[in-house]
């Protein structure tokens, strides 16, 4: 009998918790062998543990805003395995706050994580990929379709990997990698709690209006989307929508925010 061909490798960044750590269960149950990719070597290993599958999965403390550290994580996991069939950039952190608020160290941080962190493991994974193809999921955000107060940090990065997703779907159909792009809604995770209390009330009322999803059901649309070869994928019917009308939409959201700045700025006033 021929020997069983080994498994499909995925790699993916911000694997410790929320939409990376779901995506993992979700390829674990496709037969994937997951490599997830984290700051914290403890949250890294209390995340393998709820996978419960110890044998298909490899652990790689990262921060991807260090470009050597992604080469050299993408170098290990292409030596054990000879393959990247998968990589999933859904590493990302958001500090909101009105842009009188924020230092310029708040945005660098949140450029240099949330953009630069997915164009350096893209970078490094491309050459292993090149040789046999595979699929490179960006996952992005609402906020990179449209300009919300609050989000002047956060915003600019995630409008980048969108138009690095658009220019990748194109550049690399050629090597056989079919690049997609995800905008969840807000998501039941860690960082979507710690962010909360520190929104401002013009973010914290746009924001709600697209409504919330489990990780666990925005990784399963994600990438039940993804194997069918499309490029946008909509986990919830209102970033579907946003996708499609966002340039109509624009005016009246900026209106909208406008009135609440206004009455923000007003009540800040008094004395």
């Amino acid at each position: 009998m021929p020997a069983p061909s080994p498994p499909k490798v995925a790699v993916i960044s911000g694997g410790s918790s929320g939409i990376g750590l779901a995506c993992a269960r979700t390829l674990l149950g496709r037969g994937y062998h997951v490599a997830l990719l984290a700051r914290d070597p403890g949250r890294l290993h209390d995340a393998a543990a709820t996978l419960g599958a110890p044998a298909r999965v490899d652990l790689l403390p990262v921060d991807v805003a260090d470009a050597a550290a992604c080469q050299a994580a993408i170098a290990a996991i292409a030596s054990r395995h000879g393959r990247i069939d998968w990589l999933i950039t859904s590493a990302g952190i958001v500090e909101p706050g009105l842009f009188r608020d924020l230092d310029l160290a708040a945005h660098r941080v949140q450029m240099e994580t949330n953009y630069f962190g997915t164009l350096h493991l893209i970078q490094a994974a491309v050459p292993v990929m090149r040789g046999h193809g595979g699929r490179i999921t960006l996952v992005s955000s609402g906020a990179a379709f449209i300009g919300i107060a609050g989000y002047s940090g956060y915003a600019p990065g995630k409008f980048a990997v969108r138009a690095l997703a658009e220019i990748l779907r194109l550049e690399l159909a050629e090597d056989g990698i079919v690049v997609s792009f995800v905008a969840p809604p807000d998501t039941e995770t860690p960082q979507l709690e710690g962010e909360r209390p520190k929104r401002p009330a013009v973010t914290r009322l746009i924001s709600e209006q697209g409504g919330t999803m489990s990780a666990g059901e925005v990784a399963e649309r994600m990438i039940t989307q993804a194997e069918t070869g499309a490029f946008f994928l909509s986990p919830s019917r209102t970033m579907a929508w946003l996708a499609r009308f966002h340039s109509l939409y624009r005016p009246v959201l900026a209106w909208q925010q406008r009135r609440i700045l206004k009455r923000s700025r007003g009540t800040d006033q008094k004395p």
